[in-house]
């Protein structure tokens, strides 16, 4: 049972994906390569904020340095939003292991949004643009990911995946001339958007301990 959890904690969590039909459609392909995503970030952003508002449970909360949520503008822009001045820098906070669990789960979901390969984001700039813009910016961010894959292990799972597993091409579609409707572009946008709403840092600082003090 225990390594059928830590594997469910360390896999793909959904971004190894075979689409075995041939798609008839950019659009349709949007739609297939965008709901994924959508609906990981829903549930995460929903754990996210319940966690942050629900109390630490006696015996599970989970003592956190405020500094991690640094590396998040999401996760740092809503705990800030939450937890106001009870965020301050260098004094460590008891959080509901709901913040953990959810956080988790976006930065997966923001990494299989990432437009590279055959990954979700990957399908979701196909259908957006097409197959040659796509490509050049699939190459783009994979070379991003392989810089970062230096000081982030998180990042070189990731490039070895994308690498061995889903870098595509995308096979072909019926038609691939056709733009998808505004509103399914718009869905695209919002991917793309969240993924990186996740992984790039929060810049601002929290409260510091001695100015709230009156030092």
């Amino acid at each position: 049972m225990s390594n059928e959890l830590l594997w469910w904690q360390i896999g793909s969590f959904g971004a190894i994906t075979r689409i075995l039909n041939v798609v008839p459609k950019r659009e349709d392909l949007l739609k297939v390569a965008a709901a994924g995503p959508l609906a990981g970030f829903s549930v995460g952003l929903i754990l996210l904020l319940s966690g942050f508002i629900l109390p630490p449970t006696d015996g599970i909360g989970i003592i956190i340095d405020p500094s991690v949520f640094h590396e998040s503008f999401l996760a740092g822009g809503i705990a800030k939003l939450l937890l106001g001045d009870v965020l301050k820098e260098g004094t460590p906070i008891s959080v509901n292991p709901l913040v953990i669990w959810a956080w988790a789960g976006l930065l997966i979901n923001s990494f299989n949004s990432i437009p590279a390969g055959e990954l979700d984001g990957g399908r979701v700039a196909f259908a957006m643009w097409g197959r040659k813009t796509s490509a050049r910016l699939s190459a783009l961010s994979i070379g991003l990911l392989g810089i970062s894959s230096l000081l982030n292990d998180v990042a070189f799972y990731w490039v070895v995946l994308i690498f061995f597993l889903q870098r595509g091409p995308i096979a072909p579609l019926s038609e691939e001339i056709s733009d998808p409707d505004n509103k399914y572009m718009a869905l695209g946008v919002l991917v793309l958007l969240l993924g990186l709403l996740v992984c790039l840092p929060y810049p601002f600082p929290f409260s510091n301990e001695a100015a709230t003090t009156g030092f």
